[in-house]
């Protein structure tokens, strides 16, 4: 049976600027998602691949139309409401945006940057799976690092987490900004490694990545490799991954993974 990959994204506002003090209108942040999107979604349609996109209930609301036409071969999850802000009523809210506007059930949630999560509103809100843990130390933001590498049952509360993956030693993350870092040899060296022993490789990115962003005052290592240049290199890592496993969305994959 082949390893199964699930590339998920997080479909959001382009707000990272705010973070770092770089004034940023609303409409320039969807702009810059939507160039990044579109490059992305070249990529995923020559590859044949399919995916899951977290996206915020804001984002679906400025353009109903594209996350009407994503929700066609892809899966479509929550992300919150807003991603600069939150309000436990976003978890509820955005369910509904995102199903109105897909016409299709929304099983998975995702609290932006992967802040802890209320597991009983969830499964109020009729969720059937969780994807914000990332299980390693980031410093500053989480220290996750004996948290389970693997899916589990979040206990009582009917909610499945489904962690993304890091390496098998020391828990090096397997996120973005690894990619992003990493030489693309070592990257793929260190997913192969993961894909061999779990059997499974669970990564996330965000479609901002792809668009141009050299103009932004945010630091070097997250906008110095972005657009065309980036698209290139992700490309290399998608006609790797093919070579070495199946593309599933999540709810595929937990469907038929075991606990």
């Amino acid at each position: 049976m082949k390893a199964k990959i699930i590339l998920t994204f997080d479909l959001e506002e382009f707000d990272l600027p705010l973070e770092h003090n770089c004034p940023i209108s609303e409409e320039m942040q969807i702009s810059i998602t939507n160039e990044g999107l579109q490059r992305l979604l070249y990529l995923l349609d020559f590859h044949d691949i399919k995916a899951t996109f977290f996206t915020t209930g804001n984002f679906c609301e400025k353009g109903l139309n594209s996350i009407k036409s994503l929700s066609e071969k892809h899966e479509i999850g929550s992300h919150a409401y807003y991603h600069s802000q939150f309000d436990e009523e976003y978890i509820i809210r955005s369910k509904r945006v995102l199903e109105i506007v897909t016409g299709k059930q929304v099983k998975g949630f995702r609290m932006p940057r992967f802040q802890e999560v209320d597991y009983e509103k969830l499964k109020q809100a009729g969720y059937t799976y969780d994807s914000s843990m990332n299980p390693t130390f980031i410093p500053g933001r989480y220290n996750n690092f004996r948290i389970s590498r693997k899916p589990f049952n979040v206990s009582n509360s009917g909610i499945t987490e489904f962690p993304v993956s890091v390496s098998t030693f020391i828990r090096i993350p397997l996120f973005w900004l690894s990619f992003k870092i990493l030489p693309l040899f070592l990257y793929q060296r260190l997913c192969t490694w993961a894909l061999n022993k779990d059997k499974f490789l669970h990564l996330y990115f965000h479609p901002w990545e792809f668009a141009q962003i050299d103009q932004y005052n945010i630091p070097g290592y997250i906008k110095n490799l972005n657009g065309e240049r980036y698209s290139m290199k992700f490309d290399e890592l998608l006609k790797f991954l093919k070579k070495n496993g199946e593309f599933v969305t999540v709810s595929e994959f937990l469907e038929s993974y075991q606990l």
